[in-house]
């Protein structure tokens, strides 16, 4: 009997010691949560354009001869920016006036012989029509050779330009970008979740990478009826109360569209959370609970409900077990 008694004193040292670790609590640190001001935002990325922006690109095709006009620099309507080559075009016009040439002295010969009665009128209508024909063509020629010069639409500046003397430029490719670089506004991509919560009228805070740390404020100013099904977003205008200085059009910006603003919500550090749940401290005892959260930003998470304002949460709640007694360290 007492040789049986010997072998069972390990197991039962090894329960009591057991029972108090579990029992003895382990000291954990605790946070309360605090007030301040909640904004429920969406995130957008864009980069900066102008309000209007105008592409130049020749009608027809060909090389490029000659350019009068530079990035940066300003221009008024009507101005040259560049010139195509028109070889071609002349030399069409130059067989087209010796056809017209031809094609008036058979009408002159036909209406002498109209006026002697040696043929019929309608053959003086006939030589007319193939005289009026050539024309047509040489004028339509002539139009064709005034798209090789390229003009500006509207006044403003040279915002960008792409092509160099010598290079071939088809139909419709712009050379030049012109715009007003004082009129800016950002255009921002938003993910279709979100885009339902946005709507024009909204401010926005932005922040462009290139200018540091400041950030500047916008509104939102029109939404792009139709998304982009492959990037699965859609296109945010978002007008400029008072650009920056040294904002330049191309510039990448972090825009932050706020929905709402909460003073005095209670909020909790993010690094607590697990998902949605946190562990409390309930009488001594560790108890995970699941909260409802609204808004996230600068490592705090606004916390809707299933949390009172005076309960302490642990900060670092890895490896506890529900209803292990736990002590807040001081």
């Amino acid at each position: 009997m007492k040789r049986r008694w010997l072998l069972l004193l390990p197991l039962l040292l090894g329960a009591v010691a057991l029972l108090w670790a579990w029992q003895r609590p382990r000291p954990v640190t605790a946070v309360t949560p605090t007030r301040g001001e909640a904004i429920d935002a969406v995130f957008a990325t864009g980069a900066v354009e102008p309000v209007v922006q105008l592409p130049v690109a020749p009608r027809v095709g060909g090389r490029l001869l000659a350019l009068s006009a530079d990035e940066g620099q300003s221009v008024k309507k009507g101005q040259l920016l560049a010139r195509l080559e028109t070889a071609e075009a002349d030399a069409q016009l130059a067989e087209l006036a010796a056809r017209e040439r031809q094609a008036q002295l058979a009408l002159d010969r036909t209406e002498a012989l109209v006026r002697q009665q040696f043929v019929a009128a309608s053959e003086a209508d006939r030589a007319r029509a193939e005289r009026d024909a050539v024309r047509a063509q040489a004028a339509r020629v002539q139009a064709q050779r005034g798209y090789a010069l390229l003009l500006a639409p509207e006044a403003g500046t040279v915002l960008r330009r792409d092509g160099e003397v010598g290079q071939f430029i088809p139909a419709g490719q712009a050379v030049f970008t012109l715009g007003d670089a004082q009129r800016l506004r950002v255009s921002a991509e938003v993910d279709e979740e979100d885009i339902a919560r946005v709507q024009p009228g909204q401010p926005v805070v932005l922040r462009a990478a290139a200018l540091g740390d400041g950030v500047f404020d916008g509104v939102v100013d029109a939404i792009t009826p139709r998304g982009d099904p492959v990037a699965r977003s859609y296109r945010v205008r978002i007008a400029l109360a008072q650009p920056p200085a040294g904002l330049r059009v191309g510039m990448t910006v972090d825009a932050n569209i706020v929905l709402a603003r909460r003073t005095q919500a209670l909020l909790l550090p993010t690094g607590v959370l697990q998902g949605q749940t946190v562990w409390v401290i309930d009488q001594g005892r560790a108890r995970p609970r699941t909260l409802q959260l609204g808004a996230r930003g600068q490592g705090k998470a606004e916390v809707l409900g299933g949390l009172d304002a005076k309960e302490s949460v642990i900060a670092e709640p890895d490896g506890l077990k529900d209803g292990q007694r736990v002590k807040a360290a001081p």
